[in-house]
């Protein structure tokens, strides 16, 4: 039992000389290059744009999502989205825009 337990702690202390034996030996290396060529091993490792735009995003649902009996938009229960005035803006090329006089149109509206 005693035999195990130092033989155990033999290993540990080994493990943690070598472990601590690369830190310092990764801390001391330098490098003559540019940063980019450098850090190319640590470059995966910052923060990307991307990655903090995921992060800044609202991570909840909004009050009217959980009310399923409630439409989307202010519309009546069973009416279309389309004729909720709520949900879609207005056309931007209406059918009829109309005729000032001065343009001679036939229906001079």
């Amino acid at each position: 039992m005693v035999s195990v337990q130092i033989y155990s702690l033999v290993i540990l202390s080994l493990l943690s000389f070598s472990t601590a034996a690369s830190f310092v030996g990764y801390m001391d290396t330098t490098c003559n290059g540019s940063i980019a060529e450098c850090n190319k091993e640590d470059e995966m490792l910052m923060e990307s744009d991307i990655s903090r735009r995921f992060l800044e995003q609202k991570r909840y649902i909004s009050p009217g999502t959980l009310k399923p009996d409630h439409p989307v938009c202010q519309g009546a229960s069973g009416e279309s989205y389309s004729n909720a005035g709520s949900c879609l803006p207005p056309s931007s090329n209406p059918h009829d825009r109309g005729c000032s006089k001065i343009y001679r149109c036939r229906s001079h509206s």
